[in-house]
């Protein structure tokens, strides 16, 4: 007879093998690069002053691509970008008009492009932009049709050489590379920002050019490393609490549980990504809604609930004959549990993230984008298989009387402390970063000194004693950190920022939101660094708080391209955004500092 969790094991063994197996490798053959090839030559502008630089789409005989505007307006028109440089902007694109045709699977005429065409992008130059020649990146959006049918939307990437003569000093050359060039699109997920996002742009784009498994290797490789951003360590306490709180169980089950647990994650990230992928909108914005917050808090403390010994969560007996047994209750909880630790991790972004988001919202295709993110979130969950059956293990130390009870309540005050931090950035945003310390006096006030399990042992007895006395000692320096003065941010208001930017002083915009780890890691630990703070002094301080979602913040989201929190934009007068100095994670003061420097020198 096949045990339950063998059952559970096979079942999502294959639902593995069909996510991986659909059809992605018609998306990622298709001949965008034959169907469409983009020529630019070098050009040369003045500082100060502008030029068009004009871009040839030659389209392959018998196929054509929907003209901009598109004719009917619900198609998916050609659309070029251009990202600038410090000192470089690209300043609009002037489309061809289409040619009117009727094709076999419409009636009505489309407007299209066929043969070659020309696109004319308007470079600027700032008037203190650096002499020298450099290379802007871009992407070049369309969909391809013949007289039969429309293959998904695809992207070519190009790079063009711009030489700037008149300006100030001299920058040195950088050699194009077209194959590495970013797919970015207006509206959707914006630049990566910095040199580091640079790389990673080029290395997804030189990915995805291979296509294949190296495509979904990268992913898994950068899903892996996404265990390095802060966000992953709420998600590493669920973990312990749910899987160290459990009775001992066979490895083998374990293993089911965490497969259940991984794949929780990677269903929940996935269709988050998928979602904003193919919308533009904010990673995480789900965590946007109050009640997501709140009731993500109160199924956590509800859970921690029974590791006080409130309760014991047993379905009724029916329920767990028709899924299987306790094994197939358990597993469908568990899977429930990596469900909503999912939406812990969505806020976690960073260039990797950015940059991914950026390659599927300009396919536009849902399926590979859910494939993509369910690879990605995968590479996310492999070290919580590893750290299931630590918990795991941790059951199978000796036990000497009820020491464990208290072990178990550990766990559920952090389970209770992270679910009061959800409600409260639900409810009351501003008391939620105090959820810590508070946990760490009351639980150490009650662990080590109220709590009489396991005090039958003196040496347990003195070991619990030293744990609640380091967690009431520790809440000195937390409190500490919440106290410290900070930068001063005024709230966005774009009469102030044009008032600066005309006074010539830089200017730093903090997109954040209460429900972003990383933003609150930055105000706690590099907002209030003396170096930045005083560094500050010179720029114009502005934030948009992203918490709740209005017209107002999707608009100001939409026009900086912000694909996530934090994100930390520096505008200069003249060339706009320093974009090698935007900030798309936690980054420490020194490395925030160089920055600042980088915006600093753009604007002097």
């Amino acid at each position: 007879m096949t045990r339950p969790h063998g059952r559970w094991i096979g079942w999502m063994t294959s639902a593995l093998a069909l996510a991986l197996a659909l059809p992605a490798a018609p998306a990622l053959a298709q001949p965008a690069g034959t169907v469409l090839r983009v020529r630019c030559e070098p050009v040369t502008v003045a500082a100060g002053s502008s030029v068009e630089n004009p871009v040839v789409l030659d389209i392959a005989s018998g196929w054509h691509v929907n003209a901009n505007p598109p004719s009917p307006d619900y198609l998916i028109p050609v659309t070029v970008s251009l990202k600038g440089a410090a000192g470089l902007a690209s300043r609009g694109v002037l489309y061809p008009p289409g040619r009117q045709v009727t094709l076999a699977f419409d009636e009505n005429p489309l407007s299209v492009y066929e043969g070659s065409v020309t696109a004319r992008v308007t470079l600027a130059a700032a008037p203190d932009a650096v002499d020298g020649t450099r290379t802007l990146r871009g992407t070049v959006g369309f969909q391809p049709c013949n007289d039969e049918v429309c293959l998904a939307p695809a992207s070519v990437p190009f790079a063009v050489e711009v030489t700037v003569t008149g300006g100030v000093g001299a920058a040195p050359p950088v050699a194009a590379d077209t194959a590495a060039a970013p797919a970015v699109v207006p509206g959707a997920a914006g630049p990566a920002g910095g040199a580091a996002a640079e790389e990673v742009d080029g290395r997804l784009a030189g990915a995805l050019e291979r296509g294949g498994l190296w495509w979904f290797l990268v992913l898994f490789l950068g899903g892996l490393a996404l265990n390095l951003t802060p966000c992953v360590f709420p998600m590493i306490g669920v973990t312990v609490s749910v899987f160290g709180a459990r009775r001992r169980e066979r490895t083998v089950k374990t293993l089911a549980h965490a497969v259940a647990y991984v794949l929780g994650i990677a269903v929940t990230y996935s269709v988050l990504g998928a979602v904003a992928a193919l919308t533009g909108g904010l990673f995480g914005a789900a965590l946007q809604s109050v009640w997501v917050n709140v009731g993500l808090g109160v199924l956590f403390v509800v859970l921690s609930l029974s590791m006080f010994g409130l309760y014991e969560m047993q379905p009724p007996v029916w329920v767990m004959r028709r899924l299987g047994g306790a094994d197939a209750t358990s597993l469908a909880g568990i899977f429930l549990s990596g469900l909503a630790v999912g939406i812990i991790a969505a806020p976690c972004v960073g260039p990797f993230v950015v940059a991914v988001l950026a390659v599927l919202a300009q396919r536009g295709d849902a399926l590979f984008g859910f494939q993509s993110m369910f690879v990605m979130s995968l590479g996310l969950g492999l070290p919580y298989l590893f750290l299931a059956l630590f918990s795991n293990l941790i059951q199978s130390l000796p036990r000497s009387g009820d020491w464990m009870l208290w072990v178990k309540k550990v766990f559920g005050i952090l389970l209770a402390g992270i679910g009061l931090y959800y409600v409260l950035i639900g409810l009351a945003p501003r008391l939620a970063p105090w959820v810590l310390p508070v946990a760490l006096l009351l639980g150490g006030l009650y662990l080590g000194f109220v709590d009489r399990h396991g005090s039958a042992k003196p040496a347990f007895r003195w070991f619990k004693r030293v744990v609640g006395a380091l967690a009431v000692l520790a809440t000195i320096p937390v409190v500490m950190a919440l106290r410290a003065e900070g930068l001063r941010f005024a709230p966005y208001d774009e009469a102030a920022v044009q008032a600066a930017l005309a006074a010539g002083r830089p200017v730093m915009i903090d997109f954040s939101a209460d429900w972003c780890i990383p933003c609150r890691e930055l105000e706690h630990s590099t907002f209030t660094d003396r170096r930045v703070i005083e560094r500050s002094r010179d720029f114009a301080l502005f934030k948009v708080d992203v918490t709740k979602d209005s017209p107002r913040t999707r608009a100001l989201s939409e026009r900086f391209d912000i694909a996530g929190v934090p994100a930390v934009l520096f505008l200069v007068r003249g060339a706009g955004e320093v974009r090698a100095a935007r900030v798309v994670s936690f980054l420490p003061p020194e490395r925030f500092l160089e920055r600042m420097e980088m915006a600093a020198a753009t604007a002097d």
